[in-house]
């Protein structure tokens, strides 16, 4: 696989620093019909960012108790959410009959829960798996050594998005470019179709060598083909904890803080 080198420049990746407090004023959205758009990109970037979350510490609370999902000949993984909580499965088999390995279960006021179980997963769960095969497949231009993934149910119809997301191990990089959606049938073997949220491999770094109390307040994106920011823009100020601002194909600034998406300015 390629790895993502490349650091973009001024109009593809600028890193801002001391602009954290600088974006408390909005504009309203060019269309009354954006706002559906926008608050459903929130839902699903948060989505995303919960089960990638789920995942983390399940595996974490894996390798914390000495279970390598490796030994266990685990493919990946499916998150499924509950109200109280969310269950990760551990997937190993083929696609003839998927199986679970292990599973972790997360429930609200209580200790989570390893279960080294074998057995088929339900018509439901092999879906899923097959919908993040999909996904990983469906990447055409790899920027990193290794993909998480989720999977989301697609609201008001059948089937599902899943999401390949482009990982680092570096604690200093921010992997924008790479990741990409599949949008697939309800028993996740049929791709219906695919977007790739980035045409580069999009990376910055948190701090410069040498100067790590350097970090950004904020990160800028610019410039992205949609009118209006996407889920992973939702989902990376999510996971990254600071302010994106991220410029639209029609020149129009947007401020993204705690998943929310904001409209400052129209260039």
């Amino acid at each position: 696989m390629r790895k993502a080198t490349h650091v973009a420049g001024l109009l593809a990746l600028v890193l801002i620093c001391g602009c954290g407090r600088q974006a408390e004023r909005s504009v309203p959205c060019e269309t009354f019909s954006e706002v559906p758009l926008i608050e459903w990109v929130e839902n699903v970037g948060r989505r995303i960012y919960v089960q990638d979350l789920y995942v983390a510490q399940a595996i974490s609370l894996l390798i914390a108790h000495g279970v390598d999902p490796d030994e266990m000949d685990a493919l990946g993984w499916i998150t499924e959410s509950r109200e109280d909580g969310a269950v990760v499965t551990f997937v190993t088999g083929d696609p003839e009959q998927w199986r679970s390995a292990c599973v972790v279960t997360f429930v609200e006021h209580a200790d989570p829960n390893i279960i080294l179980i074998d057995r088929d997963l339900t018509e439901t769960q092999s879906a899923m798996f097959n919908a993040r095969q999909l996904a990983l497949d469906s990447v055409d231009n790899v920027c990193a050594e290794a993909y998480n993934t989720a999977v989301i149910p697609r609201d008001g119809q059948s089937g599902w998005l899943a999401y390949a997301l482009a990982a680092t191990s570096d604690p200093n990089l921010i992997l924008i470019g790479g990741h990409c959606r599949a949008t697939v049938s309800a028993d996740g073997r049929t791709l219906l179709a695919r977007k790739s949220f980035s045409r580069d491999c999009l990376v910055l770094r948190k701090s410069s060598e040498g100067t790590p109390q350097a970090e950004a307040e904020a990160y800028a994106v610019g410039r992205i083909p949609d009118r209006v920011p996407t889920e992973i823009h939702v989902f990376l100020n999510l996971l990254y904890g600071k302010p994106l601002y991220v410029v639209t194909a029609d020149r129009r600034l947007w401020y993204i803080d705690g998943g929310k998406i904001r409209l400052l300015r129209r260039f």
